[in-house]
């Protein structure tokens, strides 16, 4: 007869065994499988509009990546203001024009372009979720934040904190979905909220200090 002790070994073998295999039967997520996958957020890729507001309210607008690579900014959304926001490592995202099928990348001076071809390098900027819910996009090799100031707005707040225009509010689309309807130019009455143009906080967001809830993972 098999002892005691035997027993045991055997059972917990078993056990062993099966944990394995329910363990095998489930994917895993990868190390660098981006933020959403480790805290159970769900959506790898969002599709949003990047706001940012200067001081004032001045030259608020939406991030835009040209067909020709060129990046500005429109005081409405538009098709090339819509952005794939994908998760290519934890807290790092890559940016990605949905009209204009380009790259957000970041040149040598900070200047931001729109590339065919991604670069982990150039392409891939820490995403830091402010408390007041706008997002702060960082690039590790530049060491600089993705901004929309002009090249001497950067040589003015070189070392002096943030760059203008450099805080994004990710939003919704509120352009129709269908090709031919979707132009360029729209009427600025679509915003689902009303902006306040002369404030830095146009959503009233700093006021709600509390648990961050960006735009960038609720709907």
């Amino acid at each position: 007869m098999r002892s005691a002790p035997s027993r045991c070994a055997v059972a917990r073998a078993l056990v062993l065994a099966g944990l394995w295999l329910a363990a095998a039967g489930r994917p895993l997520a990868f190390s660098d499988a981006g933020p959403h996958v480790h805290y159970g957020w769900g959506e790898s890729v969002r599709l949003r509009h990047l706001y940012t507001a200067g001081p004032q309210g001045l030259s608020s607008c939406f991030l835009r990546i040209h067909s020709d690579g060129a990046v500005d900014c429109a005081p409405v959304q538009s098709a090339h203001s819509l952005m794939e926001i994908r998760a290519v490592a934890l807290s790092t995202v890559a940016i990605k024009g949905e009209r204009s099928v380009l790259y957000l990348c970041m040149g040598a001076d900070g200047k931001m372009q729109g590339l065919s071809q991604y670069s982990a390098e150039d392409c891939a900027f820490e995403e830091e979720i402010r408390p007041d819910g706008y997002n702060v996009y960082w690039s590790k090799k530049h060491h600089l934040p993705v901004s929309l100031s002009s090249a001497r707005q950067r040589q003015l707040f070189k070392g002096r904190g943030f760059l203008p225009l450099s805080h994004f509010l990710p939003m919704l689309s509120t352009i129709p979905t269908e090709p031919d309807e979707i132009q360029d130019h729209l009427k600025p009455d679509l915003f689902a909220l009303p902006l306040k143009t002369d404030s830095m906080d146009p959503f009233g967001l700093a006021t709600k200090l509390g648990v961050v809830k960006s735009p960038s993972f609720y709907k």
